[in-house]
């Protein structure tokens, strides 16, 4: 193969392109799935001219491998070509950011800075053209290019975890399409802000769409919404004009916060000063669709306590609440922590159709694929996600489907005890609406991350059981410890503790058909697993996994995370779109066909790419010998592949290992280096 490769290479070096072509046709037939025709093809057509084939090649590599410099070259080459300035000069300087990042050899051959010196001359010289003839949509889109270069175009974004970026009190983009207004979420710590900090790592940011200006007509059928409004300068006088209820003036006092008002349907506002109007909320309960649906995501939440009477031990509350709907004890997260995760949760991709998982360059989550948030807004609720977790933010695509997103870094202001009050807040506040909430609760995190645990927690440890030890680098790199599990018990108890109270509102303020509440997790715990384990064990991918709002339950069929969408959907009567998926309908939800398996596997720059397969009475292990490149690829040699009975011991079944690693082959072909 590589010699076809060299011999492709060469031809169009020298611009032969009929035999690049039959080149690039013959090595379709031998390695359909190599990253590299992507390129060739792209290349091929822009050689020709052919622009029009050559961009979809262009913008499906940088979608299939959305950490791949090459991929945004040429992306930036076709655009160029096509007289695209700003699109061709972000592209160039997101290959230039992946290519210095990665420290690639002969990068100054590629003469990048030239380029983008270059198109940018010409940006300037079309910007002047529009200023003259008065046209200003492509000063407002050069303006918007050099908001979106301050995080290299979403390659990298610091905002939700750094207290240096501040973006409260303006826009902030949450892809290159758009941008939301993000107010202080409590105004009632306003007055108390020292320095005007208004970053999300110490304030509680509201991210909303909205139009700025001095008035708003609040149009619709509707007879009440609730308009939300944040000011430019404190002290805002506003009018609510209604041709019935007459003008009522109403002064708001803080600047940079969302204030929601309760208005009749075709009131108009006039604001003494520039206003941000967010969307009207339309009040009124569809009695077709569930009051209710919650989604609480435990960061860290293993399955394997819950088993036998551990729920009822260290989750009291949690069983009592869940026992009444599905509990679901065969569950499996498609990856070995949070980013890739929670992704595949949303998307019902597992990673190697989503690519997020690199742990520092940053990308989101794909365009043409429909997001859990989406089908719900789409469906007619008013949706929300409330999160404390930077890696689960707006820029990485979790606003997609969002009506309003709450954020704040959960070590500072989002813990359990303060997200579940502010989740009270909002649900009492919105009941009047049909309600699709996201809350995460990430407390558990702590004890991998070495922080100090709640009062309540410490107080019920020994000093035995808080003996120092050495810590993995990541959460996911933990060494067994009996004294974390211990601390890790406890840890979930107090949060069931208070997730008693949410509970407890759920059940005094809805009827049971009115509700669809999810309870579920990321990953396991790494200091769980037992030492000589396989990395992707059930101890790191078996998670916590449950459903109110379903038919009485304890299911032990096999589930992967990617099943997430189709279930949820499912429940709240809302139908799937065509399109790819990893995903399907669990029979104990009404499927047809139980799952053969369920995959988790981990994909991690420097790290070899593992892949377990869990079934119903064996477990099958592959782990490839060669490290994973930053763009997700690797060699594909020195691997091993083995499987396991139900009880641990070695299955010598080696017709199940060969199918087995015939479907590994499958799944990771675009990703061998060929």
């Amino acid at each position: 193969m590589k010699q076809i490769k060299y011999d492709i290479e060469e031809r169009l070096n020298e611009l032969d392109l009929k035999e690049a072509g039959r080149l690039i046709e013959e090595y379709k037939s031998q390695a359909p799935a190599d990253m590299d025709l992507i390129t060739y093809q792209c290349i091929y057509h822009l050689y020709l001219g052919n622009l029009d084939q050559a961009l979809p090649y262009a913008l499906w590599g940088v979608q299939q491998y959305p950490t791949n410099g090459d991929m945004y070259y040429n992306l930036a080459s076709v655009y160029e070509q096509m007289g695209e300035l700003l699109e061709a000069c972000k592209n160039y300087i997101k290959a230039l950011y992946i290519y210095e990042y990665i420290n690639l050899e002969g990068i100054a051959e590629l003469q990048i800075t030239q380029k983008i010196d270059e198109l940018w001359n010409l940006v300037e010289e079309k910007l002047a053209d529009s200023r003259k003839s008065d046209s200003r949509s492509f000063e407002e889109a050069v303006r918007n290019y050099a908001e979106q270069y301050k995080t290299f175009f979403g390659l990298c974004e610091p905002a939700y975890r750094n207290a240096e970026v501040q973006i409260i009190g303006d826009y902030y983009w949450m892809s290159d399409k758009e941008k939301r207004y993000v107010g202080i979420y409590r105004n009632q710590v306003q007055e108390s802000l020292e320095n005007d900090v208004y970053d999300v790592v110490h304030t509680k940011g509201e991210f909303l769409k909205v139009k700025e200006g001095s008035s708003c007509l609040v149009e619709g059928d509707k007879r009440e919404y609730l308009l939300p409004i944040a000011a430019s300068e404190k002290n805002t006088s506003h009018i609510f004009i209604h041709q019935e209820l007459g003008d009522v003036p109403v002064l708001q006092k803080a600047d940079k916060h969302f204030n929601y008002y309760r208005v009749a349907g075709k009131t108009k506002v006039c604001s003494e000063k520039k206003s941000y109007y967010g969307k009207p909320i339309p009040l009124g309960i569809d009695t077709k669709k569930k009051k209710l649906v919650l989604n609480i995501f435990v960061d860290g939440l293993s399955q394997e306590l819950l088993d036998g009477d551990g729920f009822r031990k260290h989750m009291p509350n949690t069983y009592e609440f869940f026992r009444k709907g599905s509990v679901c004890t065969q569950a499996y997260a498609a990856a070995e922590w949070t980013y890739p995760s929670i992704a595949n949760y949303v998307t019902g991709l597992d990673t190697l159709h989503h690519m997020m998982f690199h742990n520092e360059l940053d990308t989101a989550l794909p365009a043409d694929v429909p997001t859990l948030f989406e089908y719900f807004q789409e469906a007619g609720y008013y949706t929300a996600v409330m999160s404390g977790d930077w890696r689960i933010i707006p820029a990485y695509g979790y606003a997609r489907g969002v009506d309003r997103f709450i954020y704040q870094h959960q070590n500072v202001g989002f813990k359990s005890e303060m997200m579940i009050g502010e989740v009270l807040d909002h649900l009492d506040a919105f009941q009047e609406t049909n309600q699709f909430l996201w809350m995460t609760l990430g407390d558990l995190h702590d004890i991998a991350d070495g922080l100090d645990l709640s009062l309540a927690v410490q107080n019920k440890l020994n000093i035995e059981e808080r003996r120092k030890e050495v810590h993995g680098l990541t959460s996911a790199k933990q060494n067994y410890s009996e004294n974390k599990i211990k601390t890790y018990r406890k840890s979930v108890s107090h949060m069931d503790l208070l997730l008693s109270v949410l509970y407890r509102y759920i059940e005094e303020n809805y009827k049971e058909e009115e509700i669809l509440i999810s309870l579920f997790s990321d990953h396991g715990q790494a200091y769980m697993v037992p030492p000589g384990e396989h990395f992707m064990c059930k101890e790191r991918a078996r998670v916590a996994f449950m459903f109110r709002g379903a038919k009485e339950q304890v299911s032990h069929e096999m589930i992967s995370a990617s099943d997430y969408v189709s279930i949820l959907c499912k429940l709240a009567g809302i139908p799937l779109k065509e399109g790819k998926t990893n995903g399907s309908l669990p029979v104990c939800f009404g499927g047809e066909q139980e799952r053969e398996y369920a995959l988790t596997e981990s994909l991690h720059p420097k790290d070899p790419y593992y892949a377990t397969y869990f079934a119903k009475n064996y477990t099958v292990f592959f782990e490839n010998g060669a490290p994973t490149g930053d763009d997700g690829r690797f060699e594909l040699k020195d691997y091993t592949i083995t499987a396991r009975d139900q009880a641990g011991k070695p299955l010598e079944d080696q017709q199940l290992i060969e199918q087995y690693l015939t479907i590994v082959k499958e799944h990771i072909a675009p990703l061998i280096i060929y």
